[in-house]
């Protein structure tokens, strides 16, 4: 299968090479059709052109920073990494404004032309920053004019982008600083209210004096609960010595021989108050000492009054009256003044955890107004620093403002030139024949492909996988018909001496002729190949199974003679064959009945004054298929098979005909009758369609022109007329 894949396409190609040949014509005709367009371009359309010339080198506009870097790059840095700025001016010399420009100029001088016929070729040298800028003209002044205009509009083009690109950095660092500087103010009027607000001076002053005075409360809280502690020591010891509670102690020297406890308690009161204006002189009242005096004097008032109200109210009523002794009176005295104290230093000990409170939350806000204070700053130094940093830029950009220069260097001004450019008259010819060569050479091609037309017998021979049997020549008007019978004559008798040798080869006997033409061309065919195999003594019986186009008795003269037709014949042997396997004949002897069904076959046949016998049909039927699948047709090729030496059968066209696969199917093999002209389309369907079916394919027969035995002939003639 691959070698005949290889084989198609040699074929093929060499197909192609022979039309280009055959096509000769053709491609001489396109040519002349080409050279004379060109011709006529040259006489009334053609107009010579030249072609100015001119060398740009793009430089970079990297310059030296006087106060600042403002950036590391420039308008001709790409702005993606698939940027190239050689490109991006290239672009800009293809821009419609300096098309503009040139349209412009070409008014004022009175041409009107559109501006997409302005052309402004463009090259770049890889590897370098120059620009070769090219523009042709009717006129050599006319093009170094206009590409002299190209060039300065090209310029003021690059000026003016890079003074604008200076300019709006400028206005935009202008903006910005502007923005800053508010900014910078707002932070600062914020610093300034919060320090105020918070009273945050100096927040390291503050912190370090609130750890100090943190320091000596906590000493005198630790004085106070030792104090407290001793106090109430003294005074669970004087209550064990009394066995008494200190309240029924105190009761009991409040209605004794003396009560001295309210004369102590307005001593202790005296003392009190006169220390508490003496302090106050020196102490905040939010100091804790003077808040543990105060809490004193309360506490005392509040004891006169209860000895009072002892002594004088509640306890006139009761019964359980104790009168102790000055001993003993005296331990009370002492058990009545801790008791007090021990008053007094509780008080001055919940003062001074209050006061420690206090100082604690004041120390806790200390971190949240430093870190406060510390954003606020560090924003205002970030300010400041991008404030500077900006005015330092837009000292730098109004300078660049200032320089803002063309980044663009004319290496080479336009030249004036000398002759025409390409394409020159000559040149124009020369294209032309060339363009219509190429031109008739795809013609030739096309129409190859197009057609379709396997014209090359190798390529029947490996398409149908078997060889030619013969070739008939298409003959024309010139050759006499004397010629054309000879001619003829010898080309039948080649085929049917290769028939005969591939038939009894294998014993084949049975042939069925078939044709790719969609026109009844074959028929005299099978007649010729019919007659010279009668003629060689062979008994030969036509059968036409076309009963669509039945020709073969108008070929052979004998259609008055017909006795019966094929498809009458059919079902008559159809008939007689049923009801003999049914039993209803009257006799039931086989070898009877075969005799019968013979004898009928024989008076069916037609023979014509050649000796050759024919089976077919005058009338026309459309459905002829029901005919061929009947066991009549299968016992009347039986019959023939084995009384006669050939029995040819003409078909309808292979690949449109139904029933030729069927008539196939019970024959020794298949002749194709082909054109040279067939497709490969046409002929690889019709090979498919047999190998399918198993059907013999026996070879075919070419109807060509030009063929090579009518030359070889006619040679033979001409050599024969020779006198020497």
């Amino acid at each position: 299968m691959k070698l005949d894949k290889e084989i198609l396409t040699f074929l093929n190609k060499s197909r192609y090479f022979n039309n280009l040949i055959r096509d000769k014509q053709l491609i001489v005709s396109v040519i002349l059709i080409c050279l004379f367009w060109s011709l006529v371009y040259l006489l009334l359309f053609y107009k010579p052109g030249y072609e100015s010339k001119a060398k740009v080198w793009i430089k970079n506009l990297a310059t030296e920073e006087f106060v600042t870097s403002l950036d590391t790059q420039n308008q001709l840095t790409p702005l993606t990494q698939a940027g190239n700025p050689l490109l991006t001016q290239i672009e800009i010399l293809n821009s419609h404004r300096l098309k503009q420009a040139v349209v412009d100029y070409k008014l004022k001088q009175g041409e009107k032309i559109s501006l997409a016929s302005v052309d402004i070729n463009i090259k770049n040298k890889q590897n370098t920053d120059m620009l070769d800028i090219n523009y042709k003209d009717t006129s050599p002044q006319k093009a170094q004019e206009i590409l002299n205009l190209i060039l300065n509009e090209y310029e003021d083009i690059n000026l003016s982008i890079n003074k604008k690109i200076r300019t709006v950095r400028r206005e935009y660092i202008d903006i910005k600083l502007v923005d800053i500087e508010n900014k910078l103010h707002a932070v600062r009027n914020r610093i300034k209210d919060y320090k105020t607000k918070t009273l945050a001076i100096d927040l390291t002053e503050q912190s370090k004096q609130l750890v100090d005075q943190q320091s000596i409360v906590l000493l005198r809280l630790e004085d106070t609960i030792a104090e407290l502690n001793n106090t109430g020591s003294s005074i669970v010891a004087a209550e064990n010595q009394l066995s008494l509670k200190s309240k029924d102690a105190l009761n009991a020297v409040a209605l004794g021989s003396r009560n001295e406890n309210l004369v102590e308690l307005r001593k202790n009161l005296n003392e009190t108050l006169q220390e508490y204006e003496l302090d106050s002189a020196k102490y905040a009242s939010t100091n804790p000492k003077m808040i543990a005096l105060k809490n004193k004097i309360e506490t005392i008032n509040q004891q006169i009054k209860k000895q009072i109200e002892l002594s004088i109210g509640k306890y006139a009523q009761t019964q359980n009256i104790n009168i102790l002794d000055p001993v003993r009176e005296d331990v009370v005295t002492k058990l009545i003044e801790n008791k007090v104290k021990l008053m007094g230093l509780k008080a001055q000990e919940e003062s001074l955890k209050a006061g420690l409170q206090r100082n604690n939350f004041n120390q806790a806000k200390i971190p949240e107004q430093e870190f406060n204070l510390d954003n606020l700053e560090q924003e205002e130094l970030a300010l400041s620093n991008a404030y500077d940093q900006l005015k330092e830029k837009q000292i730098e950009a109004k300078i660049k403002e200032a320089e803002a220069v063309s980044n663009i260097i004319i290496v080479d001004t336009p030249s004036l030139p000398k002759k025409p450019s390409f394409p020159s008259a000559f040149q124009s010819i020369v294209l032309g024949l060339i363009f219509g060569l190429f031109a008739g050479l795809g013609l030739s091609a096309l129409k190859t492909y197009l057609e379709d037309v396997c014209d090359n017998i190798e390529a029947i021979e490996v398409i149908t996988g078997t060889s030619i049997i013969g070739t008939i020549p298409w003959l024309d008007t010139i050759v006499d018909d004397e010629q054309v019978r000879n001619i003829q004559a010898l080309a039948y008798d080649n085929i049917v001496s290769n028939l005969m040798i591939k038939s009894f080869k294998d014993n084949k006997k049975v042939i069925t002729f078939t044709s790719s033409s969609l026109k009844k061309t074959h028929p005299t065919r099978i007649y010729q190949v019919a007659a010279r195999l009668r003629k060689s003594g062979h008994s030969v019986v036509v059968l036409d199974c076309d009963f669509r186009i039945p020709t073969i008795f108008k070929t052979a003269n004998i259609e008055d003679e017909v006795k019966i037709n094929l498809s009458e014949l059919i079902v008559n042997l159809e008939q007689k064959i049923h009801k003999a396997n049914e039993g209803e004949e009257e006799t039931k002897n086989n070898n009877v009945q075969e005799l019968l069904l013979n004898r009928e076959i024989k008076n069916a046949l037609t023979v014509d004054e050649k000796g050759i016998l024919y089976l077919g049909n005058k009338a026309i039927i459309l459905e002829p298929c029901e005919f061929f699948g009947t066991a009549a047709f299968g016992y009347i090729m039986k019959f023939l098979r084995e009384k006669y030496d050939w029995v040819l059968i003409d078909t309808g066209v292979a690949h449109i005909t139904p029933e030729f696969l069927i008539i196939s199917k019970l024959s020794d093999g298949v002749i194709l009758l082909v054109n040279k002209t067939i497709t490969y389309t046409t002929l690889q369907m019709i090979t498919k369609s047999l190998k399918n079916a198993n059907i013999p394919f026996i070879g075919t027969i070419v109807r060509e022109t030009e063929s090579k035995l009518v030359g070889d002939y006619k040679t033979y003639l001409h050599l024969q007329q020779d006198p020497n």
